[in-house]
């Protein structure tokens, strides 16, 4: 079984207080993210105006790397932070996918490959071995 490690989510109030409800909302919607990037360390809620017309701003620490920011302004903080949620999983995911595919130059059709129950070998596109390939490489031992 995969452990999650638990992110810090801190609260800051510009110019109003955010509520004990407010912050279980927010922080409901937010413990989603985890499942996105194993390694977000800490979240900030930057709220200016929470209770009318907020301005919220998302700040995703990672351990390693610049943070992810994504601020948005709504006419309710429940909706804002629902929306701004939606922004992070996408840039999440985006960095995500860059990292899985940049050590190799055709990573995704060789996972996609790979998927489907085929072998991949060197140089090849994905095919199934051939047995006198299977042959070969064990005399070669």
């Amino acid at each position: 079984m995969i452990e999650e490690t638990e992110v810090t989510i801190e609260f800051k109030g510009r110019h109003d207080h955010i509520t004990e409800r407010m912050q279980a909302h927010a922080a409901r919607k937010i413990a989603k993210l985890a499942r996105f990037h194993d390694r977000l360390a800490r979240i900030e809620v930057v709220a200016d105006h929470a209770h009318k017309n907020p301005e919220v701003e998302l700040i995703v620490h990672m351990r390693r790397g610049n943070p992810m920011i994504a601020k948005d302004r709504g006419t309710s903080f429940s909706a804002t932070i629902d929306l701004l949620v939606d922004k992070v999983e996408v840039q999440l995911r985006k960095q995500k996918e860059k990292k899985k595919d940049h050590k190799t130059p055709d990573g995704k059709a060789v996972r996609a490959g790979a998927k489907a129950g085929k072998r991949v070998a060197k140089g090849r596109k994905a095919e199934e071995e051939t047995y006198e390939e299977v042959v070969a490489k064990t005399m070669r031992r």
